[in-house]
């Protein structure tokens, strides 16, 4: 099976080698896919995507951060295969907090366009498209967020809060220990993540090792 991995802001897809690694460990076939992330051409992306669709396949998709967030934005703009799943990294499907404190201290140009393509915060947001998706969300809270603003009033991995991942129509939620960055160098996001790929559904007791 194919999965599509996009990354987040200010990376490339280098950054997702040693999740790529653990998945393909679970029998995944990982393309790598790089974008700008701080000049988004939606269409031109989507587009993109569009040529990973192999003839009556589901496509498998996941995105780190900003990458989960436009990967959302995908399925809700186009009618993926049956079958298809997406599962989103710590990404802020109702915006993020830091980049409302960037706008604040006038310094939204340090993302780019990121903020105009679902990084501000902008009232509830609801998920509207049918293929499944899985938010998982990390609480170590180690990261730029909290260098930038005190986000230790909420669960939060370092950059993105909980329930900046939660979004009305998602199939799952899980948290697990993991901080924005080492959730892309955990074994246990690469377990839960192969399990919602393979099942429609996070695994929410401890993980037999061989699932």
């Amino acid at each position: 099976m194919q999965l599509v991995m996009l990354h987040g802001l200010y990376m490339h897809h280098t950054i997702m080698r040693p999740l790529a690694a653990l998945m393909r460990n679970r029998g995944w076939q990982v393309d790598g896919f790089s974008y700008n992330s701080l000049a988004i051409d939606p269409e031109r992306l989507f587009r993109r995507l569009d040529q990973r669709w192999r003839p009556g396949q589901p496509i498998y998709l996941l995105g780190h951060s900003l990458g989960g967030v436009l990967i959302r934005q995908y399925a809700e703009q186009r009618s993926l295969p049956p079958g298809s799943r997406l599962i989103t990294l710590g990404s802020p499907h109702q915006g993020a907090r830091v980049t409302r404190q960037l706008q604040k201290w006038n310094l939204l140009r340090l993302l780019g366009n990121a903020h105009e393509h679902g990084l501000m915060p902008s009232g509830y947001r609801g998920y509207e498209a049918d293929t499944p998706l899985g938010s998982l969300a990390g609480d170590a809270g180690i990261g730029m967020g909290n260098l930038l603003l005190n986000l230790s009033d909420t669960p939060n991995d370092g950059t993105v809060t909980v329930d900046e991942t939660r979004i009305d129509g998602m199939s799952d939620h899980i948290v697990l220990p993991v901080s924005h960055t080492s959730m892309l160098l955990s074994s246990d996001v690469a377990r839960q993540t192969h399990h919602f790929l393979s099942y429609g559904h996070f695994h929410h007791q401890p993980l037999d090792q061989k699932h």
